[in-house]
């Protein structure tokens, strides 16, 4: 008898060859031999997705690559996809990807959180079993940081060396507070949206560890303070190579999903006595996300 993982993976590649045919959730659920009604709820309690969402995301994503990748027609792509007109292609584009397929197709850049991978091998595995799909709000005080910090990009993170720094001058900070937690701060970015984030936008990161107290920032170092506020709290659990997996989800399904608005602060990561080292399969780190009140 095939397990739910088994059988929500036997789905996915069901729904990747079948992304050009006329396909609908029952199929999809005939398919593993379950009820529309029984493996919907498993697909969406497992995945953090319904399973229309993800057939019809995984279809604009495989539309945009076609749109950048050759000249054909936005009607012939949006038939071949199963768009029943241009119209009805165009503003499902538009619900995703924020612009039209014409402006999106003479911008001629993809955007990495926008688009819907597909959930297979080990993204699967680490959506079902390393992420808290439904995070925690949290109320947070300030935090006072001081570290070190750099300009990075998806397609050159330079995060790794940030945090090599930072823990081969940890010694010179003044007032660490007793815990030693270190931080992963993304500050908000004034000139990068958040749906025009490419493999190659440059946004600020810094690395750096809590503090009593702000006082003699040491030379080439910086202090930050986290603002108070309201925080949706993620769970992630495996190595830092694998945090951009649970980005992808977050971003890319959660914010899509959630009533909750986000807020002009800087989301982060906190390091603390279960973080393990960036290899471990065990480590965890805790991803806060600024929402409104």
């Amino acid at each position: 008898m095939q397990t739910y993982k088994e059988q929500i993976e036997q789905a996915i590649r069901f729904i990747e060859s079948h992304l050009t045919e006329r396909l609908d959730a029952e199929r999809v659920a005939a398919s593993v031999h379950l009820s529309y009604y029984h493996f919907h709820r498993i697909f969406a309690a497992m995945t953090g997705e319904k399973l229309g969402d993800y057939i019809r995301k995984r279809r604009l994503t495989e539309a945009a690559v076609v749109l950048l990748s050759s000249e054909r027609s936005i009607l012939d792509i949006a038939l071949e996809f199963q768009f029943e007109s241009q119209e009805a292609f165009s503003r499902s584009f538009k619900q995703v990807f924020g612009i039209t397929p014409g402006s999106f197709r003479k911008r001629s850049r993809r955007p990495i959180f926008l688009e819907k991978d597909t959930l297979l091998g080990e993204r699967l595995q680490h959506r079902l079993d390393s992420i808290s799909l439904v995070p925690s709000i949290t109320e947070i005080d300030d935090i006072h940081v001081v570290g070190v910090s750099g300009a990075v990009s998806p397609d050159h993170n330079t995060i790794p060396e940030l945090w090599k720094e930072l823990l081969q001058r940890r010694h010179e900070i003044r007032a660490l507070t007793s815990e030693l937690t270190s931080y992963g701060i993304c500050p908000p970015q004034q000139d990068v949206r958040f749906r025009d984030i490419t493999e190659h936008s440059t946004f600020g990161h810094m690395a750096g560890f809590a503090v009593e107290r702000i006082a003699d920032i040491p030379h080439g170092m910086w202090s930050y303070t986290i603002s108070a506020g309201t925080y949706a709290v993620f769970k992630h659990q495996g190595t830092t190579q694998q945090l951009r997996s649970t980005y992808d989800y977050i971003w890319g399904t959660w914010l899509n999903n959630t009533p909750l608005r986000l807020d002009d602060r800087a989301d982060f990561e906190v390091y603390g006595r279960d973080f393990y080292g960036p290899q471990h399969p065990q480590s965890t780190i805790w991803i806060h996300i600024p929402i409104q009140k």
